[in-house]
């Protein structure tokens, strides 16, 4: 194999690498989702005035129901990237993104309570659930981009 044939294969094989770490996101967006409705649910069945039934009988569902989302996420994904593609600035990405959910919910709860609206806690959980929801698919695309410039190009 001369040099021009290896570079034109080494070409084909960065190509197909590249197009099956972006065929899906590292980050599935349905993820984040399913998290977000699950803080959602543990704020309402944590709000004053929750009857004690109800928290006992949606929290156990709730708890299902976050099992059977982290069982699928481990079930469905097709291609696993090692880990020595994860460089801290992709983890610092998705922590800001997450962390500015988590503000955004924060920032809204301590909010909507101060004006006395009941269940304050959980619709403003419902917005963070909203965001993660309408901001899950660029982040995503944005996480798997770092991904794969670093398994294509190295760096």
């Amino acid at each position: 194999m001369n040099p021009e044939e290896a570079a034109r294969s080494l070409a084909t094989i960065r190509q197909t690498q590249a197009k099956a770490l972006s065929a899906e996101p590292w980050f599935p967006t349905w993820y984040g989702v399913g998290v977000g409705l699950f803080v959602t649910g543990m704020q309402f069945v944590t709000e004053p005035g929750t009857p004690v039934p109800v928290t006992v009988a949606v929290g156990l569902l709730l708890f299902a129901g976050l099992g059977a989302l982290v069982a699928v996420l481990v079930r469905t994904r097709r291609i696993k990237a090692h880990r020595s593609l994860t460089r801290p600035k992709m983890i610092a990405a998705l922590m800001a993104w997450i962390g500015t959910a988590i503000a955004l919910c924060l920032a809204l709860a301590f909010t909507i309570d101060a004006a006395g609206v009941a269940y304050a806690r959980t619709y403003a959980a419902l917005v963070m659930t909203a965001y993660l929801l309408v901001t899950g698919p660029l982040a995503g695309r944005l996480l798997t981009g770092m991904l794969v410039r670093r398994a294509v190009g190295g760096s």
